[in-house]
């Protein structure tokens, strides 16, 4: 299949109920289960801090909502409502989020779920 459309109506965020995003609410819209090789979805965050001590994919954030505090490797940058984020595979990312943020995301390679 060349071409796959989701409609907004079927997107519907579900709370993670545990592992590094546990209390997170996601939405797969292209699962890493799924058939293409990338992944892409909605994931809402609330107050926390999280640590991912190695990304296992390349990832593209779209903020939709609120802020977050991102460290990657040392490098510390703020993020808001309209930015993007390119995060690399391989490196330490700490997220800190003050009170919730909405973001599209994009991985690839497609094998993000490591810890279930």
């Amino acid at each position: 299949m060349s071409i796959k459309k989701i409609s907004k109506k079927s997107i519907v965020l579900n709370k993670v109920p545990d592992g590094t995003w546990a209390n997170t609410n996601i939405a797969e819209i292209f699962p890493a289960a799924g058939d293409t090789k990338m992944s892409c979805g909605v994931h809402e965050l609330f107050a926390s801090e999280i640590i991912v001590e190695k990304a296992p994919v390349d990832d593209v954030l779209y903020i939709l909502e609120g802020e977050m505090e991102i460290d990657s490797d040392g490098v510390v940058e703020k993020f808001e409502a309209g930015d993007f984020a390119y995060l690399r595979a391989g490196a330490r990312q700490v997220f800190k989020i003050r009170d919730r943020v909405k973001h599209i995301y994009v991985t690839y390679p497609c094998n993000w779920i490591t810890d279930k």
